[in-house]
């Protein structure tokens, strides 16, 4: 535990041994602090138990008079051996699979929370690199990172911020009517259409499924539905391309189902759930994970992925949520319903050593030798050609290189 004069106090933890005390309080401040769901407690201990082998958990909790006022989850990966030996700290999650973490911090102490965290990596734990990231435009305390490194350029050598594409959120109003405004004419035409029709072909309902001794079994046919409709595009869907992706949202749903943090948005038609959206409730928002739809000619006319997301914002809406995640990437589809962009960056800080210069030179040479000779060439090209039974997730050593 370090403290300052004024009583701002860092715990520093390497095992989430001991930390379910804190759990609760953790999961408030993160809400508190404009952190979402992927830097709660539940999701960060989960993804720790089945990706942190071989690396070093590093948990940074601040508190001012016992209330949490930043938290960062980190671990150490390292990579080589001896003179070569290149640590990277990162943020629990990154990368597998890439979300917006945007920790939890509060701004005003945004600078001298990131000055102990540097003391702690690079002068301590001898780190070469801290990566953050991605974190969204809205995140405002990694705005004062660059200040605090140039401050502290006995232990900085770099600091540098890299566009990371963009992240969607639909800003939710509180009624559909309202929602329905914000859309254009032709679209919002377009979208009442195509639903009257799905209505008068069949016998339709939307619900939401939450109740936790059913999810298991929803997510067990949510995950069917989506990798058949990935499969029938020659694709492997999230589940297949993520090392262990199954498994792992297994574990998120059977963790945050009891705490009332899932959600299954599903269009029924006959009795068969043609639409079904994969969601995680926390604090004001929803953060949609993942879509699922019936396939075939009777379904694609009728625009099911739309109407899925549709559905979803009324069902967030009609529970009071201010914001809709809609996830990492440029759609223009969710652009079209209301969706707006923000930008996503990715910060690199690095130690202010000559080892680590060339460490970082030497294994970013390597990232882009697998950048394009794996991941451009084999992964997306020439994998998608192999019969199912051949293809593979993405490789753990690139993902590990992926920072």
């Amino acid at each position: 535990m370090v403290s300052s004069n004024d009583g701002l106090k860092c715990r520093f933890e390497t095992a989430f041994d001991g930390l379910e005390c804190v759990r609760t309080c953790w999961d408030e401040a993160v809400i508190r602090l404009g952190g979402n769901i992927y830097m709660s407690y539940d999701w960060v201990r989960t993804w720790w138990e089945l990706y942190g082998a071989g690396k070093e958990l590093h948990i940074f909790l601040f508190t001012l008079a016992d209330k949490v006022v930043g938290i960062l989850p980190l671990y150490i990966d390292s990579f080589g051996w001896g003179p070569l030996r290149f640590r990277v700290a990162r943020l629990i999650g990154a990368n597998i699979p890439p979300k917006v973490f945007d920790p939890a911090i509060e701004e005003t102490f945004a600078e001298r929370i990131f000055e102990a965290v540097l003391v702690q990596l690079f002068q301590e734990d001898k780190c070469d690199l801290l990566s953050l990231g991605p974190v969204s435009e809205l995140h405002k305390p990694t705005a004062q990172l660059p200040g605090i490194c140039r401050f502290r350029s006995d232990l900085v050598a770099q600091c540098r911020t890299k566009t990371e594409g963009v992240h969607s959120v639909f800003w939710l109003p509180p009624t559909m009517d309202k929602y329905f405004e914000g859309l254009s004419k032709s679209e919002r035409k377009k979208r009442k259409y195509e639903f009257r029709l799905l209505r008068k072909e069949s016998d339709v309902k939307v619900d939401v499924l939450k109740d936790p001794r059913a999810l298991d079994g929803e997510f067990g046919r949510f995950a069917t539905q989506h990798t058949a409709q990935w499969e029938g595009e020659g694709k492997a869907g999230h589940f297949g391309a993520w090392p262990r992706g199954l498994e792992f949202n297994q574990a998120l749903v059977k963790a945050h189902g009891p705490l009332d943090r899932v959600r299954f948005v599903r269009i029924i038609a006959n009795g068969k759930v043609v639409s079904n959206q994969y969601v995680f409730a926390f604090g004001d928002s929803w953060y949609w994970e993942l879509p699922a739809r019936a396939m075939g000619p009777q379904w694609e006319r009728l625009s099911l992925g739309p109407a899925g997301l549709i559905t979803t914002v009324e069902a967030a809406i009609q529970e009071g949520k201010r914001r809709l995640d809609g996830g990492i990437g440029h759609y223009e589809y969710k652009v079209k319903l209301g969706a707006k962009e923000h930008q996503l960056f990715r910060i690199h800080i690095l130690a202010n050593r000559v080892g680590s210069r060339f460490r970082m030179a030497l294994f970013n040479a390597l990232r882009c030798v697998l950048l394009y000779g794996y991941h451009k060439i084999w992964y997306q090209r020439i994998q998608p050609r192999l019969p199912t039974a051949l293809r593979k997730p993405q490789w753990w050593l690139w993902l590990r290189l992926d920072f």
